[in-house]
């Protein structure tokens, strides 16, 4: 099978490490486009420097300039250039750490079923890439003797949206089928929007159609602090973060993958959370009402909740 990267091109700070991170692959990828989304081609310009011949010597780099229109819609605008050209396709973060032996075990995953997705384990590392801690992994899953394991959609959703919890990570780590790549244009459940989680949503939508392979392994890293959106805690990205597990709630709900009290205990985590973290903050402060009146099984709360999601995504552009 072949595999086809896309980096959503933004930050040049971390272009060495990201070009190293691809060369030294124990199974190079076929294909990288790279999407520059920097306001001034900063990003091309330093790639295709003197600087970077050696790193990117080895890599079949095309080089495009992106929409310059936020970092979703630079994903959209790769899967649309991609256009399905291989059987796989990976969209990877320009801070983010891959492991020399990342494509070779996803593809050994592929290789053992038919799988829509494969999402590998990862650290968590400080913005030097050291790893500081590992994701919060069910303990089912970390302590099962196999090494590989194929979740379907009721363990995935039952594992993430009432705890609140993404233990997947991100795209960064994950190989997509070509098939479900149009998933990323449509990121909704019943009507509801997941954007802000994006990555989650996408792993779910995948489930619903096809198995997910999960690897123990970890072979990459997130890189935390700096000047990544997780960096940004009043930044509109983290809220939305906060709000879309409530959306993906509201959304399974409705498609019936989550029951009432599953959905009830998302509801009353985000309101707490909301009450704890974001007390000051204005625009959050009628969705922690919102959603305590959800957890507390108020039937007119949905409607109300939707109505100002769709607002907030529409004030902020997501």
């Amino acid at each position: 099978m072949q595999i086809t990267t896309l980096i959503p091109a933004y930050k040049t700070k971390y272009m060495a490490e990201l070009l190293t991170g691809l060369r030294t692959q124990s199974r190079l990828c076929d294909r990288i486009i790279v999407s520059d989304d920097s306001p001034n081609g900063e990003f091309g310009e330093l790639l295709a420097s003197p600087a970077m011949a050696r790193l990117r010597g080895r890599l079949p780099i095309e080089l495009v300039r992106g929409p310059r229109a936020g970092a979703y819609e630079n994903f959209k605008h790769l899967i649309r250039l991609w256009g399905g050209s291989t059987e796989l396709g990976h969209l990877l973060l320009d801070d983010d750490i891959l492991y020399p032996d990342f494509f070779d075990r996803h593809l050994e995953a592929h290789a053992r079923g038919r799988f829509g997705a494969s999402i590998s384990a990862r650290w968590n590392a400080n913005e030097q890439g050291q790893p500081i801690e590992g994701m919060p992994i069910p303990p089912g899953v970390w302590r099962a003797e196999q090494r590989m394991l194929a979740l379907d959609a009721s363990a995935m959703f039952a594992s993430t949206v009432p705890l609140c919890q993404n233990w997947f990570g991100e795209f960064s780590n994950c190989l997509f089928r070509r098939e479900h790549a149009e998933l990323l244009f449509t990121h909704e459940f019943a009507g509801v929007s997941y954007a802000g989680l994006w990555d989650l949503g996408f792993f779910l939508d995948v489930s619903l159609r096809e198995p997910v392979a999960y690897l123990q392994e970890r072979l990459g890293a997130f890189r935390t602090g700096g000047e990544g959106h997780s960096a940004q805690f009043f930044g509109k990205h983290m809220k939305a973060a906060h709000l879309g597990y409530a959306a993906l709630a509201r959304g399974a709900h409705k498609l019936g993958r989550l029951d009432e009290a599953a959905a009830r205990q998302c509801y009353q985590g985000i309101a707490l959370a909301l009450q704890q973290r974001y007390a000051e903050q204005p625009d959050m402060v009628p969705f922690a009402g919102l959603l305590a009146r959800l957890a507390g099984g108020d039937a007119e709360a949905g409607p109300l909740f939707e109505a100002a999601w769709g607002d907030f995504l529409r004030l902020h552009q997501f």
